[in-house]
């Protein structure tokens, strides 16, 4: 999508946020964004964004580089939300959503 990739290189353009979690990184890859930054994404599309040299791909449930936040599938959505709260409100923050959401981190 030409609007996708619009937003994607306006945030990217403009140093804001970008967070994508299990399939969604393949936008990324389709749209040029987060080149040479490390990543992850669901294991089903591993080898596609291995693929071409692009990224530092990891299998770590959460990946921070910069403002790219990526994560792997819906068993980490609580930690990939949890990383997206700190990098906009801080880790206190983060951290005060723990207990009252039952969470075990």
């Amino acid at each position: 999508s030409s609007v996708v990739k619009g937003v994607l290189q306006e945030q990217e353009n403009s140093g804001r946020l970008i967070a994508a979690i299990c399939a969604a990184p393949i936008a990324l890859k389709s749209h040029g964004i987060g080149v040479k930054k490390s990543l992850t994404s669901h294991p089903s599309k591993q080898s596609e964004m291995e693929d071409g040299g692009i990224y530092t791909y990891s299998d770590e449930r959460v990946v921070v580089d910069g403002q790219l936040i990526t994560s792997r599938g819906p068993g980490t959505a609580f930690e990939f939300a949890l990383a997206v709260v700190e990098k906009l409100m801080g880790k206190d923050k983060a951290n005060s959503l723990i207990p009252p959401m039952l969470l075990k981190i």
